[in-house]
């Protein structure tokens, strides 16, 4: 009788533990997605379907994924941070072996891939004045791109490390990610897992990177070919590669010059340059750039050993073309540097230029906290990511969204990215210059193309500096045709021009035609 009683209590027990079981199963079951999302985002992959209408009212519909991909330190298989992206994916492809994957990011460094994402390559952006010198007042809010590039190719936007919702594991430093080589390497290895998780390994691979984006985008190239990865092409939007030719991290005269043409660009746009040279644009420019290399070089070069009739001309040269006053030219002894042009040139109607896109005026001095050109678009783009990633994509989290971070730029150990020293036990002291990676890079692959997008009225990456890094890249003759180099009307971020996006879709479109023969 003991026995039966047992057993019979233990049928009871079971048949509550079962329906317990199934009552916690469904209900967990019926649980908003979004919910979840909100309770661990960091678990948590979300995927969303949209449709949109481009080219001439063609309907694509693509998929948004939002989540992350753990970064695992190899040693010991623990996982050290966890890197967050957005992917679009077109639907309705058969054959993913010849669908194109872009890998997208901005540079900083401490940037998320926030602008170009919602500025120049996402399926939809921020609203743009007409010409986008212009900020729009709120509400701010996203539009269909027109200009997207989800027609041609999948996009993966990565926001590295400390960063976005980029963060790392309990008891790592965080510090370990950030620097020149440390960085390429941990984004390398983001690429190769999202391919293999998403069995897009034999797909076409493309990089793209804006602005410092320009540094890890050429280091990329070569460490992914050093773990099997090989891009088929790299997209550089207003890049730097060789720290020592942009006036923000250096002062030398190489800076300087490559700048002086820039500058020429400034004062014409504003009427500001000598009456004689406000004509043709390009024509005007090309001179400025055969007086800088003839005579202003020569001139810094020669110092206090000139004499005062040589001085004198450079002075009278300089003034013409910059549109800034001689007087103050000889007070800065031939020197003018960025953040004094961009408050000089205006000064007599008390207005600063944007060093981001010296279209775009503000009242008062330049100061870079105050940047008219990015403060143009900092505010709108912060809100409209915000809502999009709740409202569009349906992702929510606790953390922050840091669309850039300072501690991360203090921080960046550039010293990982100076060249190699030449002779053995000695010190390079350069500037950081990924140049020689992105050479051996192209030596390695004969089909491996590079597309650089510079912005004539560009101050932060001036045009002429991406050029003289590419005419010092160490490459033969017909490795050197697989380089297009075009310049749009437009700043540093020069999609923010809306005539600049259009062609420059338009000439991304014949690049990826050219390398994916479709």
């Amino acid at each position: 009788m003991i026995f039966g009683a047992c057993f019979i209590n233990k049928k009871i027990w079971l048949i509550f533990l079962i329906c317990g079981f199934l009552i916690v199963y469904f209900g967990l079951r019926a649980i908003n997605p979004s919910c979840m999302a909100l309770a661990n985002p960091e678990n948590d992959t979300k995927v969303t379907y949209h449709t949109l209408l481009i080219n001439n009212n063609e309907e694509i519909t693509y998929s948004a994924t939002v989540g992350f991909i753990p970064i695992i330190d190899q040693k010991n298989q623990t996982e050290q941070a966890r890197i967050f992206y957005i992917a679009y994916n077109r639907q309705g492809i058969e054959n993913l072996e010849k669908r194109a994957v872009t890998f997208a990011f901005n540079g900083g460094p401490g940037a998320a891939s926030m602008m170009l994402h919602l500025g120049a390559l996402g399926p939809r952006v921020v609203e743009k004045s007409a010409d986008g010198t212009r900020l729009i007042a709120p509400p701010f809010r996203l539009v269909d791109n027109p200009n997207t590039l989800i027609d041609i190719t999948d996009l993966v936007f990565i926001d590295p490390v400390g960063t976005g919702y980029s963060r790392v594991t309990d008891g790592t430093d965080p510090t370990q990610f950030w620097g020149v080589n440390e960085d390429i390497h941990c984004v390398a290895q983001f690429i190769q897992l999202y391919l293999n998780k998403n069995g897009r390994s034999t797909s076409p691979v493309f990089i793209a990177g804006e602005s410092y984006g320009g540094v890890r985008g050429a280091g990329l190239a070569k460490v992914l070919q050093d773990i099997g990865v090989y891009p088929s092409g790299l997209i550089f939007i207003s890049p730097v590669f060789d720290l020592g030719t942009i006036q923000w991290s250096s002062l030398d005269d190489r800076a300087l010059a490559l700048t002086i043409p820039t500058y020429a660009a400034a004062a014409w746009y504003h009427k500001k340059i000598d009456p004689d040279y406000q004509g043709d644009l390009d024509l005007v420019l090309r001179e400025v750039r055969a007086w800088v290399e003839d005579h202003y070089l020569k001139a810094l070069w020669k110092g206090s050993a000139m004499n005062e009739e040589e001085r004198d001309k450079i002075v009278e040269k300089l003034s013409q073309y910059t549109g800034i006053a001689e007087d103050f030219i000889r007070e800065k002894n031939l020197r003018v540097y960025e953040d004094d042009f961009a408050s000089e040139l205006l000064n007599n109607a008390g207005l600063a230029l944007g060093i981001y896109d010296i279209r775009v005026t503000f009242p008062g001095d330049y100061t870079d906290e105050d940047d008219p050109s990015y403060f143009l678009i900092g505010g709108p783009f912060k809100s409209c990511m915000a809502n999009y990633l709740k409202d569009d994509l349906q992702f929510e989290s606790n953390l922050s969204y840091l669309s850039g971070s300072a501690e991360v730029y203090e921080k960046w150990n550039w010293e990982s990215g100076r060249p190699a020293s030449k002779y053995e036990g000695t010190v390079s002291l350069g500037y950081p210059d990924i140049s020689d990676q992105l050479s051996k890079s192209m030596h390695r692959s004969d089909f491996l193309k590079v597309f650089i997008a510079s912005g004539i009225y560009d101050l932060e990456c001036p045009y002429d500096s991406v050029l003289y890094s590419v005419n010092h890249l160490d490459l033969p003759a017909e490795r050197r045709d697989n380089i297009t180099h075009r310049v749009y009307m437009g700043g540093h971020m020069l999609y923010t021009n809306p005539e600049a996006h259009a062609q420059l879709k338009k000439d991304l479109h014949e690049f990826y035609k050219d390398i994916l023969g479709e």
